[in-house]
């Protein structure tokens, strides 16, 4: 699979600083890219012998997916989504390692802007589900090392994202389980809580803080490496 071509047209000042305190993620929206750090015009860095990409992306599975949620995703009472905002708010597409076969390694991401701060875990997973199984639907065939699930609290307001930005981690194991209509958004609860083992590197990850995967912000990029390959599929 090869990569799609960096898109090195966008100036470093453009690219700005995330605001202290919000855990950045690098969205790959179709037709926008996002970068931080050293090496940004050539959007490589090299994190603990791994090295990262972050680009524009040439595929439109992304689309896809964000189609499929902004018209699709669940309204519990716990959780709502937030009305004025995109929904996801951001997608993305990091690549965070290299396959024994070659090919690289995905984290697929999507962000769902939240009208609380405080979210119930019930609706948290009836999001967190219905956007793992659109996921997979579109990257099942591809080496995944697990799908991010961010969630943007509404928390004090930075444009549609929040302050606080917390992450739901689901292996393509539990995300194939998901196809299974006997299989649903509390058993995935369940497995994902059953199954962290406080690793943020490692999914999967059940509430944690979202993940920089550009600069390395959080362990999941480095952490997460040697278990990259047994976790793909």
């Amino acid at each position: 699979m090869a990569s799609p071509p960096l898109d090195a047209s966008i100036p470093v000042a453009a690219l700005g600083a995330a605001p202290s305190g919000v855990p950045a993620a690098l969205p790959l929206t179709a037709g926008r890219l996002a970068l931080a750090g050293a090496f940004v015009g050539g959007g490589l860095m090299i994190l603990g012998g791994i090295i990262v990409l972050v680009y524009r992306s040439g595929d439109d599975r992304v689309d896809r997916v964000a189609d499929a949620l902004g018209n699709d995703l669940p309204s519990p009472t716990d959780a709502p989504v937030r009305e004025d905002a995109d929904v996801p708010s951001s997608t993305g597409l990091h690549e965070v390692a290299e396959h024994d076969d070659g090919d690289p390694v995905y984290v697929p991401v999507v962000r769902v802007p939240l009208a609380t701060a405080d979210p119930g875990k019930d609706g948290v997973y009836r999001h967190a589900a219905r956007a793992a199984a659109a996921l997979h639907d579109e990257f099942d065939d591809a080496h995944v090392r697990g799908y991010d699930v961010e969630f943007g609290l509404d928390d004090g307001s930075i444009g549609d994202v929040g302050r606080t930005v917390k992450r739901v981690a689901v292996t393509p194991g539990l995300a194939e389980r998901l196809r299974d209509p006997d299989y649903d958004h509390r058993d995935l609860r369940s497995d994902v809580e059953a199954g962290d083992d406080g690793d943020p590197g490692v999914p999967p990850v059940d509430w944690g803080d979202a993940v920089n995967y550009a600069n390395g912000s959080g362990a999941a990029a480095a952490g997460g490496a040697a278990a990259a390959s047994a976790a793909a599929t």
